[in-house]
């Protein structure tokens, strides 16, 4: 059930992981269940004026919704991303390292996208956060905490075996601005200088 514009709207997804508001529109990340039981993986739009609701499957699970050049788009876990044409997602070719999150975009031609290392021993150790625009690349391994925008710059917590450290970066260069020691991960990233 999703309350939009005061009305209540059932929607027919659930598992709802990921959402974007833009454009009068909220986007909906989720799964969505047939007739014969199978969960299908699904973007829904909600219309907050009118509250009509599009639904479209997707084949590969969508890991975020963003917006990039003025247009809604769609990173699936294996980093194919899709761009809503009209009615359509039509896919790119534009792709990015598996589980790629966008952690900041500023709706036109910037996007900062971090991807994870694989916390499984035979998985792919590389992993890391990169402008798309400005260029710049950052190396550093994070697993489970998800890189974030606070005050201004990207908060990382970079996770080496049992030790963790937190990287204050510039998103204009991609550059440490600080770097220190930790042992506990606040729920809200955005705590960690005042901690």
């Amino acid at each position: 059930m999703l309350t939009t514009g005061g009305k209540k709207i059932q929607l027919d997804i659930q598992g709802i992981y990921d959402s974007l508001d833009y454009a009068g529109d909220t986007y909906l990340a989720g799964f969505k269940i047939d007739e014969e039981g199978n969960n299908s993986p699904t973007i829904a739009r909600v219309n907050n004026t009118s509250a009509a609701v599009t639904y479209w499957p997707f084949e590969g699970i969508p890991n975020d919704i963003f917006v990039h050049e003025e247009k809604a788009h769609a990173i699936i876990t294996d980093g194919q991303v899709y761009m809503l044409q009209g009615e359509q997602w039509e896919l790119t070719a534009k792709r990015y390292p598996r589980e790629s999150q966008i952690i900041y975009s500023d709706h036109k031609k910037e996007l900062v996208i971090c991807h994870p290392a694989s916390a499984e021993k035979t998985g792919d150790p590389a992993s890391g956060c990169f402008s798309v625009h400005k260029g710049w690349q950052l190396n550093v391994v994070w697993v489970s905490v998800v890189p974030r925008v606070c005050n201004g710059n990207l908060y990382i917590v970079e996770e080496r075996g049992m030790s963790k450290e937190w990287k204050n970066v510039s998103l204009v260069t991609g550059k440490v601005l600080e770097s220190s020691p930790i042992k506990n991960v606040p729920e809200d990233l955005c705590r960690l200088k005042n901690e």
